[in-house]
């Protein structure tokens, strides 16, 4: 008895060739890529976020860092912008050699003190002196003065009556030049048109002594001389000292 054998259900007879009707493998290989790709750019999408939220912590430090250094303070303070009005008033403590002067004193020192307590009161601000006795003077409004290397503090009848700071103009008595503002912000070398956004109606000139000027503020006058006269531009009048209360003759005074 003879027997057949039949050809497999999964082949067929295609020109003398014998074909599989399994899946290909090709396909299977595509599938398999597309499915690594897209596990790949998962992987990506995850490192990214990560790193942003890394990135977004950072800065929240960096900013909280920032806002702390700026309420414990920073330099010293410097010129309120916009040509806003400061009041000068109040006293302000020395930082690293900086200090403020109003128009009625320096620091914890006024004008109409007496001489024991305004000359230590001056030192706080100012630094010590080997010799704090006044020197005697017979200059007009003043009648003895004492010398720090960038300031003068005048005196009259044991009082304190008045101060000036080193000038850019040199000349007699010439000092160096302090680390000093007014409330306002003015500051030794600022042209006359700083000055004048500063205190506005409150600054006057003239033409006496070369260049003076004149800023008229809540706690009295502050005054001093100019590099040159008002009336000349080329180069800009500065500011060429700070002065207030008595100094003597002759004076920087209306």
């Amino acid at each position: 008895m003879t027997l057949r054998t039949r050809e497999p259900a999964a082949a067929v007879e295609a020109g003398g060739e014998q074909l599989s009707d399994a899946p290909g493998k090709a396909g299977s290989d595509s599938s398999a890529e597309a499915l690594f790709k897209e596990a790949r750019r998962r992987r990506r999408r995850r490192r990214l976020r990560r790193w942003l939220v890394v990135l977004a912590v950072l800065v929240a430090v960096i900013a909280a860092a920032v806002g702390l250094i700026a309420s414990i303070g920073g330099a010293p303070p410097r010129r309120a912008g916009g040509g806003a009005h400061a009041a000068d008033g109040g006293t302000s403590a020395p930082t690293a050699g900086h200090f403020t002067v109003r128009g009625t004193g320096i620091g914890p020192a006024y004008f109409g003190q007496q001489e024991s307590a305004a000359i230590p009161s001056l030192e706080q601000v100012l630094g010590s002196l080997r010799d704090a006795a006044p020197t005697p003077s017979n200059n007009c409004t003043i009648d003895s003065y004492l010398h720090w290397p960038t300031m003068t503090a005048y005196f009259d009848n044991q009082l304190f009556v008045g101060y000036s700071t080193g000038s850019l103009d040199g000349g007699p008595g010439y000092r160096d030049i302090p680390n000093v503002n007014t409330v306002a912000g003015l500051r030794i070398g600022d042209t006359l048109v700083q000055a004048r956004r500063l205190y506005r109606s409150g600054l006057r000139t003239s033409l006496a002594q070369g260049g003076s000027w004149f800023a008229t503020t809540p706690t009295g006058t502050l005054a001093g001389i100019l590099t040159n006269e008002v009336n000349e531009h080329t180069p800009a009048p500065r500011i060429a000292e700070i002065t207030a209360g008595s100094v003597g003759c002759p004076a920087a005074s209306p």
